[in-house]
């Protein structure tokens, strides 16, 4: 036995271990070897991937497009000798991130209500609705050349299982000597124009799912690296292509995709076109940039482009031998048969040799040549729909542009996979580097942020949702919380205003809006709202509720204690506070004397004198100053004794009763601050026209104004009574009135001013913003702008300098065609308004407000503020008095909401009952109730994770929501 124990280990020391030399080696079944950071290698080159900032094109005028086409051109011309790959694909707009930073964001949010929507309802609703629209981002992706790789670098790569144990710098060493010049590559992307960053490890994973598995749908989400790694081995490149083929049939027009999205099998169509023959393009003077043409499909695109940035020298032979030969036709004409050459051949003639002077004067970035082949794909749930969706690529590009279908369709299809071949050389086009700069790839529709409230969709040529925090501005960006909303009659400033009240109230802001004319009143009556709010008639409430000493806040010692001297800014700011209730006390006592009296300089004086003697501080009252005014009298200043007796006689009539307060009952605003909504409305006061001057308005015009002017007052009061730091909100109606008066204007201005010290969000709304113009530094003050429809050509005009955009190159006519209707269309009007947004940060587009979803029917019929007989027959007429209507079916573009009517049309008869039961899509997928108690939305089931990744980018019958979990737990 010791024998055989001294034996064993000789044995096995002479035979030959198995080890790792019998394996199989795995190889790819694309190009693509490795991913190392935003660094991706073939075995013949490294390229380094880059993501490009979305571009803002709408709203700027020719001299911003050109210089940011310069801007492209000129970095692009930086690459001589380089292969460019860019690469255009969407990614679903990511409805959870949303929902879960919206959650997050929602701090101090209402408690539900039993029977009414909670919150977890109303978030629900809100992802439902947004999946359903199907909305997508477009990403654009550029890959440049860093370098070719030697046989000793492809040697080194297969030799790397060996190496990596024996000589592990030796793996790195490759990407070690191109450090420098990708670092260069970096800095010369991130410049203005492509304002570019190098992509992400998972950056580059996304685009290689999209990539290899072109046309299926994309999951809502892709797996990040293991471990945090920022690496991809050869080995790991298997997780792009398992699962997925391509297979297309002989002469086919389309290649089919098959593949697993969470091991469930999907198949598309996919028809890959390419760029032909392209006619002079205007951009920006005519024409937008012509990739954006596919951005107002109703489906998603993906492009790939692959360039080739010329060398100087390259080009001066072709130039030489294309010059050659224009002149040997130009003389074949001349010499030979003495006849004028034709046009075109001259402007070749005159194309070359302004092309051969760009050369020999000196090669400059802007004049750099290219050539390139630009591919288009879209996919189909079957061949039908692929070449249908196909020949609607080619319509929007006619005529200018040709776009050719190629046979060959799978050589093609595999272009789109980065570092594969190029599959022919044909349709190959060439210009100049500004030629592709045209192209702006990148420029969408951008606006909004991602984590507020969503208030509707961009619909210029790039749809996307439109979420609007209103406080991002104040907490994190330290701007104004100054926001305007313009537009005629009819545009839906008060819808907005009432979808923007809403939706943040759920999020846990506090509101206090003044409404003249009282439709935004019925929030306070949602049931969500309802012990939360409270709705004050001023015209009906406690005398002295509009007591002029009373409207203007006085400063609390806390809001100054981040001040360097707090006790000196809180006096400064009391002695502020006492001189604008002298101020105010005074413009309201003028306004309500008749106009002859009133313009008289003696009235100034003596009303001047009266109201120093009172005083400002907040416990006087305008009875005071009558007072004073008749000691004056008594003293012989016989004028103010007139004065005195003329506002006798105002504060006689019953609205003036607002004015004085009954000094043995306590202030009305002293208590009760608790409230999150607080409506103040004045049914039934008279205002004067818009534009009419002050002496043609009646006495009780008069006395309206400067009710309007107080409780604005009153309006902004409320923000100082509670802490400063919570999220508040102001929405003033009416604010042209305002500008008219000196005090008004000094409202304006503190609530610009301070909103955001005391994070208030201030929305004036007005018919012309001609009138907040005159606010002088509103302009400069104001955060963010909502223009509705605008037809006058000054008010126009005035709008576009509220935007902060061009004036005077076109987009005047723009604001008269937004929300258009039909002239011969007698239904009502229903529509969803269109509103230019500016959102404060630079994105300025068209939206369209939305509050569609079945969630919010009751807020949209609450908020509808057109008058409708039939409601009234509805609800109590006497049945002889009744006609007996056959509704008709409800029009489409009916049942959406929006403007100053989100109702369903009925044809004009009472609205139908909704039948039981859940309802439908028109794709048949349940919606719900619209109830507005315990929300359900149908009888369907909520889509689990690996549901949610079959949805397709460009079908909405796929498009279903992810519930948010209440706070704590995960959200899908």
């Amino acid at each position: 036995m010791s024998g055989r124990d001294a034996a064993g280990p000789a044995r096995r020391r002479g035979r030959a271990l198995a080890g790792e030399a019998n394996l199989p080696r795995y190889t790819p079944d694309i190009a693509l070897r490795s991913i190392d950071g935003h660094l991706t290698r073939t075995s013949t080159q490294v390229m380094a991937w880059y993501r490009l900032a979305a571009q803002p094109w709408s709203f700027r005028s020719d001299v911003q497009r050109e210089v940011l086409i310069r801007q492209i051109a000129a970095q692009l011309g930086e690459l001589q000798g380089r292969w460019l790959h860019l690469r255009v694909t969407t990614r679903p707009y990511p409805v959870h991130l949303w929902a879960e930073a919206f959650d997050h964001n929602a701090l101090g949010r209402l408690p539900d209500v039993a029977g009414a929507l909670g919150w977890d309802g109303f978030l629900e609703g809100e992802q439902r609705h947004l999946m359903g629209l199907s909305m997508s981002d477009k990403e654009v992706f550029l890959g440049i050349e860093v370098s070719g790789r030697s046989m000793l670098d492809r040697w080194v790569e297969k030799a790397s299982p060996v190496l990596g144990r024996v000589a592990p710098g030796t793996v790195h060493a490759e990407l070690a000597a191109v450090a420098t010049e990708v670092a260069h590559l970096d800095s010369l992307v991130a410049g203005a124009g492509l304002d570019a960053v190098p992509a992400t490890s998972d950056d580059v994973a996304w685009l290689m799912h999209r990539s290899c598995a072109l046309g299926l749908p994309a999951p809502r989400t892709v797996p990040g690296v293991p471990g945090g790694r920022a690496a991809w081995d050869t080995e790991d490149v298997a997780a792009f292509t398992d699962g997925v083929e391509m297979y297309q049939e002989p002469y086919a027009p389309t290649v089919r995709v098959v593949g697993k999205v969470r091991s469930k099998k999907v198949e598309r169509d996919v028809a890959v076109l390419t760029i032909g023959l392209m006619d002079g393009l205007r951009i920006p003077e005519v024409d937008d940039p012509w990739m954006q043409h596919s951005d107002r499909l109703s489906f998603p695109v993906e492009w790939s482009a692959r360039i080739y940035v010329r060398r100087p020298e390259e080009v001066s032979g072709e130039l030489q031998r294309q010059m050659g030969k224009v002149r040997s036709q130009i003389r074949h004409y001349t010499h030979d048969h003495d006849l004028d050459p034709p046009m075109s051949l001259a402007r070749q003639a005159d194309r070359v040799l302004s092309v051969e002077d760009e050369l020999t004067s000196g090669l400059t970035q802007l004049n750099t040549r290219l050539y390139g082949w630009w591919r288009v794909a879209v996919s189909g749930r079957d061949e039908a729909e692929a070449v249908n969706r196909a020949q609607q690529v080619l319509d929007i590009y006619r005529p200018k542009v040709r776009i050719e279908h190629p046979e060959a369709q799978y050589r093609y299809a595999r272009e789109f996979v980065p570092g594969e071949p190029i599959a022919s050389t044909a349709y190959r086009r060439r210009g100049s580097v500004m030629w592709a700069a045209s192209a702006v790839p990148a420029a969408t529709a951008s606006v909004g942020d991602r984590r507020g409230i969503m208030i509707g969709e961009t619909c210029t040529a790039t749809r996307r949702p439109v979420a609007w925090d209103p406080w991002l501005a104040q907490e994190v960006r330290r701007a104004s919380g100054l926001t305007a909303i313009v537009g005629g009659l009819g545009s839906g400033k008060s819808f907005l205003t009432g979808t923007i009240v809403y939706k943040t109230l759920r999020m846990g802001a506090r509101w206090t809006v003044l409404d003249p004319s009282g439709p935004l009143a019925k929030l306070a009556e949602l049931p969500e709202l309802a012990p939360f709010s409270r709705h004050i008639n001023l015209l009906r409430a406690d005398p002295g509720i509009l007591n002029p000493y009373r409207v203007v806040a006085e400063p609390r010692p806390e809001h100054f204690a981040d001040d360097e001297d707090p006790e000196r800014a809180w006096r400064r700011e009391r002695s502020l506070a006492a001189a604008t209730r002298r101020r105010l006390v005074l413009d309201v006592l003028t306004g309500l004397l008749p106009y002859d009296v009133a313009r008289l300089p003696h009235t100034r004086i003596v009303l001047l004198r009266a109201v120093r003697e009172v005083g400002g501080a907040a416990d006087r009252h305008p009875g005071l100053v009558i007072d004073a005014l008749r000691r004056h009298a008594r003293d012989g200043e016989e004028h103010s004794g007139v004065v005195a007796d003329f506002l006798e006689e105002r504060r006689e009539l019953p609205q003036a009763a607002l004015l004085f307060p009954d000094t043995s009952r306590e202030d009305p605003w002293h208590a009760d601050r608790e409230y999150r909504l607080t409506v103040l409305t004045m049914q039934g006061m008279t205002l004067p026209r818009p534009g009419s001057p002050r002496e043609e308005w009646t006495d009780a015009e008069a006395l309206a104004v400067e009710l309007l002017n107080l409780a604005s007052w009153l309006t902004q009061r409320t923000i100082y009574d509670v802490d400063r730091n919570l999220r508040k909100g102001v929405a003033l109606d009416e604010t042209h009135f305002l500008s008219q008066v000196p005090t008004g204007k000094v409202l304006i201005d503190r609530l610009a001013r301070d909103s955001r010290k005391f994070n208030v969000r201030a929305l004036f709304a007005s018919q012309l913003a001609g009138d907040l113009l005159r606010v002088s530094g509103f302009a400069s003050l104001v955060n963010a702008v909502f223009v509705g429809r605008t037809d006058d050509a000054e008010a126009q005009s005035e709008a576009l300098r509220l935007l902060k955009v061009p004036t005077e190159v076109g987009y005047e006519a723009m604001l008269g065609t937004l929300s258009p209707r039909p002239r011969h269309d007698d239904r009502p009007d229903d529509t969803p308004r269109q509103f230019i947004f500016a959102d404060g940060h630079g994105g300025v587009e068209k939206i369209r407000i939305d509050l569609e979803a079945p969630h919010l029917e009751h807020v949209r019929e609450a908020l509808d503020t057109n008058p409708d007989a039939s409601r009234v027959s509805a609800r109590g007429a006497p049945p002889q008095a009744r006609i007996d209507v056959t509704p008709r079916p409800p029009d489409p573009v009916a049942e959406v909401a929006g403007g100053d009517r989100p109702a369903l049309a009925t044809g004009g008869g009472p609205e139908p009952a909704l039948p039981a039961g859940p309802r439908t899509h028109p794709d048949g997928s349940a919606i719900g109730n619209g109830g507005v108690g315990n929300r359900r939305f149908g009888d369907t089931d909520l889509l689990d994770d690996e549901e949610l990744d079959l949805l397709d980018d460009g079908s909405p019958d796929d498009g279903r929501a992810v519930p948010v979990e209440p706070r704590g737990r995960a959200v899908r």
